[in-house]
């Protein structure tokens, strides 16, 4: 099998089991991998916009505000009129920032369980091709 093949097909292989373990995980915290997806980048990031939110997952606009829309109700994140009053930002709450720790903790051992046979070289040629790849999408 070319290489280029191989590396698509090890990619789809390993993406669902490892979203659906994820979902496992996230299931304690009543979230989703899309919705930890919004806490990741406003704690990396900082305050966002539904418009900025949905650029980053690569989602329209109406499922980013349901997926906030959930955050809020759990006590995860708050949404602050802008300068513009119909623009909305959104941020982390207080209870967002713990659960944002509580999860990376739980993640970050997951993950690193995962990882635990492949050396650091090995893990950033990994990172740096898929970033490549997905810079070209």
């Amino acid at each position: 099998m070319e290489s280029y093949k191989q590396l698509f097909n090890e990619y789809i292989n390993m993406y669902r089991p490892y979203v659906n373990q994820l979902n496992v995980l996230l299931t304690a915290f009543n979230l989703t991998t899309a919705q930890w997806s919004i806490i990741y980048f406003i704690f990396r990031e900082g305050a966002k916009t539904i418009g900025e939110i949905s650029l980053y997952q690569n989602v329209e606009k109406p499922t980013t505000t349901k997926l906030v829309q959930r955050l809020i109700e759990l006590g995860y994140v708050e949404i602050h009129a802008g300068n513009d009053k119909r623009v909305k930002i959104v941020q982390l709450s207080e209870q967002g920032l713990i659960v944002y720790g509580q999860v990376r903790e739980k993640i970050d051992h997951f993950q690193n369980g995962l990882l635990e046979d492949i050396s650091e070289e090995e893990r950033l040629i990994v990172a740096r091709v898929l970033k490549e790849i997905s810079g070209k999408l």
